[in-house]
C-alpha cells in the first residue's frame, strides 16, 4: 500500500516537473550551438540548437572549465538529448524569456550581422602556442565553422588578430607558397612571451 502511494507520488511529480519553476536554464546566444556528446570540440555532435534555444542546466560545475552538461529538447526528432555545450554559445538566465516569433524567423545573416564582433588586428604578430593534443583551425570563429586544418600539441603559430575570444591565424605556407588563415579559440592556446 505505501509503495503504491509512493509511486503515485512520484508520478505526480514527474509530470509537474515541467511546469515548476527552474532557475538554472541557458539561452542559446550563437547562431547555432552544438551538442556535443564530451566535453571536447572533437567528439560528435549529437545535436544542434538553435539561437534562443533554452537549454537545462544539469550541474552547476563547469567541467574543464568550458564546457556546461545540458539537456535540450528537440522539436525536430521530439527527443531530449543530454551532452555538453561550450560556454560562448550560452549565457546563464533565470526566467524563461518570450521569443518574439519575429526573431525566430530571421535569417542567419541578418542575426549574424546584428551580433557582429569587432576584428582587432595585431600590429605586430602574437607567437601562441597550442595546449591541446589535436586544436581545429576554423574558417569562422565558431565552433561550428568548417575545420579548415588541424595542429597538433605544442605547435607555434603566429596570431595576425583576435575577433572576441578567437586568434586569427596564418599558417606556415604550403606547397604551392599559399598562406591559409583561419580562426582557433583561445582556450586551446597559450600566448608566448618573447624576450
Amino acid at each position: 500500500m505505501k509503495k503504491a502511494i509512493f509511486m503515485s507520488v512520484l508520478i505526480f511529480l514527474l509530470f509537474l516537473s515541467p511546469l515548476l519553476p527552474q532557475e538554472d536554464k541557458m539561452m542559446v546566444i550563437a547562431i547555432r550551438a552544438g551538442i556535443y556528446l564530451d566535453p571536447d570540440v572533437e567528439s560528435p555532435i549529437i545535436e544542434t540548437a538553435e539561437r534562443g534555444a533554452i537549454l537545462n542546466l544539469l550541474s552547476t560545475k563547469k567541467i574543464r572549465e568550458d564546457w556546461h552538461y545540458v539537456s535540450f529538447y528537440s522539436e525536430k526528432r521530439f527527443v531530449n538529448f543530454t551532452g555538453f555545450v561550450h560556454t560562448s554559445a550560452v549565457e546563464m538566465m533565470y526566467e524563461v524569456p518570450e521569443i518574439k516569433e519575429k526573431e525566430k524567423k530571421k535569417p542567419a545573416e541578418q542575426i549574424k550581422r546584428l551580433e557582429v564582433i569587432e576584428e582587432v588586428l595585431f600590429e605586430s604578430p602574437k607567437k601562441i602556442q597550442v595546449m591541446l593534443e589535436k586544436t581545429n583551425i576554423r574558417a569562422e570563429p565558431d565552433f561550428i565553422s568548417e575545420i579548415i586544418h588541424q595542429v597538433q600539441l605544442g605547435i607555434s603559430l603566429q596570431a595576425v588578430g583576435k575577433t572576441g575570444e578567437w586568434y586569427l591565424v596564418n599558417l606556415p605556407p604550403d606547397e604551392e607558397g599559399l598562406i591559409i588563415s583561419g580562426y582557433i579559440h583561445q582556450s586551446f592556446l597559450q600566448e608566448i612571451q618573447e624576450k
